[in-house]
């Protein structure tokens, strides 16, 4: 959906703004895990699945975003795309379940998991909902500690999750 949109060009005078935005705080210490779990904690407080605002100081530049229907590089292209979701979301609620250091993975990467709930509302005409348990994998590099990866993984399949928007939703 995101592509279709960015094809079309929808959004792009609030990309344009969005990558032009500075920092919001200052880089960690390279090796403070437990930093950047803190500041993580504070996105999801700031519920940033849905609405965009993300420390990006915790992230690479040009970090991976994945999940089970999509995989891109970018923090600004992460960013475009959820400002062109955003307008679609309704009554959106992401909840952050549990998160933790998982320690370092087989290269050498400091790893964070996160497991999370989202629910949401869509503005469309059969107002269909989506709910998914999910987790994020949040690899972080060890120079600059910052996330380099960010995985996720959902409790649907990805045909799930897309029969969940074509599914008309409770009528009020």
């Amino acid at each position: 959906m995101t592509e279709s949109l960015r094809a079309l060009g929808v959004g792009k005078q609030q990309y344009q703004q969005i990558a032009q935005q500075p920092r919001q705080n200052a880089r960690l210490a390279a090796g403070d895990v437990q930093g950047v779990i803190e500041r993580i904690r504070q996105d999801y407080q700031q519920a940033y699945f849905v609405t965009g605002v993300i420390d990006d100081s915790i992230y690479d530049p040009g970090c991976t975003f994945v999940d089970p229907t999509v995989q891109f590089s970018g923090l600004d292209l992460w960013k475009r795309n959820l400002q062109l979701l955003v307008p679609f979301l309704v009554e959106a609620r992401i909840e952050l379940m549990s998160i933790s250091s998982m320690g370092r993975d087989s290269k050498g990467f400091e790893q964070i998991r996160a497991e999370w709930s989202l629910d949401t509302g869509l503005s469309l005409p059969w107002r269909p909902r989506v709910s998914i348990l999910g987790s994020t994998i949040y690899t972080l590099n060890s120079d600059a500690n910052q996330v380099v990866r960010h995985v996720e993984a959902w409790s649907v399949s990805a045909w799930q999750a897309l029969l969940q928007i074509i599914t008309p939703g409770p009528r009020e």
